[in-house]
C-alpha cells in the first residue's frame, strides 16, 4: 500500500510540471543569402522557459545513430518571457534528407523532425513551395483556428518551405500572438523553412514613432532570417527568391509622408536593384520571384500608386517572373504586366514566355476575408466570387511552374502554370 501511495504521489507531482517548459514554437528557416545556403545550411529555433544546454542533434537515419550535434545560443525575450534558442547547422550535404532533434539529455529533448535540403544550385529537379499569408489572428481567426486548418491541409503536400506574405498576426507586439502562431505552425515550420516577409501589423505604424515601419523588437528574437530579418534573398534549386518589407507602404501614402521604403536613394533600393541584377547575370537561375506584402497591382483599397511607382520598374528592368502578395484578403491573379502594359493571354490558365511579370494577391490563410469586386480590371483574370480563405501550393519543375489555389475546404479554386 506505501507503494502504490508512493507512485500515486509521483504521478502526482509529475502532473505539476508544468508544460511549457518543454522545447516549443520550433521553426526552421535559412539566415544566409549565399547561393548554397539552402542545400548546406539549416537554421532551427524554438523557445523554451528556462535555460538549458540547448543543442540540435541530427543524422540522415531517423534513429539519430552516428549523429552530429551543435550547440545552440540563446537569449531571454522580456516579451516572450522565454530563452529563445537558436542554431545553424552547416556542411550539409545539398538534396538529403536530415532527421533531428532539439534540446539536451539534462531537459529533455523534442520529438524528431526531419527537413530536405534543397537541391545543387542550378538544378532543374522539382520542389514545392507553400505559399500563404495574412495569418492574423482577428475576428474569425482569435485562436488561429482556420490558421489551423490551413497547416493541416499543407502538410498533405511533400512541401519543401513555404513562403509567407506578412501579417503573420494581428498586432506584433503581442507576446501572445507568436506564442499562438507558433504553436499552430509547428507541425508544418519545425519540417520545413519558414520564410516570411512583414506585412503592417507586424510592424510599428506610428509615424511619430523612431521605429517606424520597422518590426516590433520581439520579431528579431523570434526570428533567423538572411540580412537583417526583413529584406532579403535566398536561391533554391534554379529559382531565385527576393523577399521585401512594405513596411506601412499604406499609411505613408495616406499620411502623404516621404519616408517610403524602397525610396530610389535608399539603401533598400540599391540592394533590391544589385540583388535583382545579379540574379539575372547568374545563368544557373531560370526564375526570379520577388514576394512582399503590399500588392504592387490589385482591386481596390489595397492598391498603393507609391508602392508601385517604386517597385514595379526594377521588376521591369530585371524581368521578374512572379510577384506574390498579401494585405488584400481576397485572391486575385492578373495577366502578365510590363511597363504597365497588359499582356494578353491566349489560355487564361497558361503564361507562355510572357513578356511580363505575372501579379498574384494571395488572399488570406486566417485573417478575415474581406470585400470581393475586380473583376472588371482590365489586367484580372481570375478574382474570388465570394469571401473566403485559401493558401497555394506552387511547384518549380525545370523551365515550368505550377501554381495551385485551394479553400480552407481544400477544393482548388484557381490553378496556372508559367512555362519559358
Amino acid at each position: 500500500m506505501k507503494r502504490i501511495i508512493f507512485l500515486l504521489g509521483i504521478c502526482a507531482l509529475l502532473q505539476c510540471i508544468p508544460a511549457f517548459s518543454q522545447v516549443r514554437n520550433i521553426h526552421l528557416s535559412w539566415d544566409s543569402s549565399k547561393e548554397d545556403a539552402t542545400g548546406k545550411t539549416m537554421a532551427i529555433t524554438w523557445a523554451k522557459d528556462d535555460v538549458s544546454k540547448g543543442a540540435v542533434q541530427y543524422a540522415t537515419d531517423s534513429s539519430l545513430s552516428n549523429s552530429h550535434r551543435t550547440q545552440a545560443t540563446r537569449a531571454y525575450s522580456d516579451a516572450m518571457q522565454a530563452y529563445i534558442y537558436k542554431a545553424t547547422l552547416k556542411h550539409l550535404q545539398p538534396n538529403t534528407t536530415y532527421f533531428y532533434r532539439c534540446g539536451s539529455e539534462e531537459d529533455g529533448w523534442s520529438k524528431i523532425y526531419s527537413f530536405q535540403t534543397a537541391p545543387p544550385l542550378g538544378s532543374q529537379e522539382k520542389f514545392v513551395v507553400g505559399v500563404w499569408g495574412d495569418t492574423q489572428d482577428n475576428e474569425f481567426n482569435t485562436q488561429f483556428e482556420k490558421t489551423e486548418a490551413i497547416v493541416h491541409q499543407m502538410l498533405e503536400y511533400p512541401i519543401q518551405f513555404t513562403i509567407h506574405m506578412g501579417d503573420i498576426v494581428n498586432n506584433g507586439s503581442m507576446a501572445t500572438s507568436w506564442r499562438n502562431f507558433f504553436r499552430v505552425a509547428q507541425p508544418l515550420n519545425a519540417i520545413a523553412s519558414f520564410m516570411p516577409v512583414t506585412g503592417n501589423h507586424d510592424v510599428v505604424n506610428d509615424t511619430a514613432d523612431s521605429g517606424f515601419q520597422k518590426p516590433f523588437p520581439v520579431f528579431h528574437e523570434l526570428f533567423n532570417l538572411p540580412e537583417k530579418d526583413t529584406d532579403y534573398s535566398f536561391t533554391y534549386g534554379n529559382t531565385h527568391f527576393v523577399a521585401l518589407s512594405s513596411g506601412h507602404a499604406k499609411g505613408v501614402e495616406e499620411a502623404g509622408a516621404t519616408n517610403w521604403r524602397y525610396g530610389k536613394s535608399s539603401p533598400e533600393y540599391k540592394w533590391l536593384e544589385a540583388d535583382l541584377a545579379k540574379a539575372r547575370q547568374n545563368k544557373a537561375i531560370t526564375w526570379v520571384i520577388v514576394y512582399m506584402h503590399h500588392p504592387l497591382y490589385s482591386f481596390g483599397w489595397s492598391h498603393v500608386q507609391g508602392w508601385q511607382e517604386r517597385i514595379a520598374p526594377l521588376l521591369d528592368r530585371y524581368k521578374v517572373d512572379l510577384a506574390l502578395a498579401g494585405h488584400r484578403h481576397v485572391y486575385e491573379r492578373h495577366k502578365a504586366i510590363r511597363d504597365n502594359r497588359i499582356i494578353a493571354l491566349q489560355d487564361d490558365h497558361v503564361y507562355r514566355s510572357p513578356a511580363g511579370t505575372v501579379y498574384v494577391t494571395n488572399g488570406t490563410a486566417g485573417g478575415s476575408p474581406q470585400g470581393l469586386g475586380g473583376s472588371d480590371m482590365p489586367s484580372m483574370v481570375y478574382t474570388s466570387p465570394k469571401k473566403m480563405y485559401n493558401y497555394a501550393v506552387m511547384i518549380v519543375d525545370g523551365n515550368t511552374i505550377t501554381y495551385d489555389v485551394y479553400n480552407l475546404g481544400g477544393e482548388r479554386i484557381d490553378y496556372f502554370k508559367i512555362v519559358k
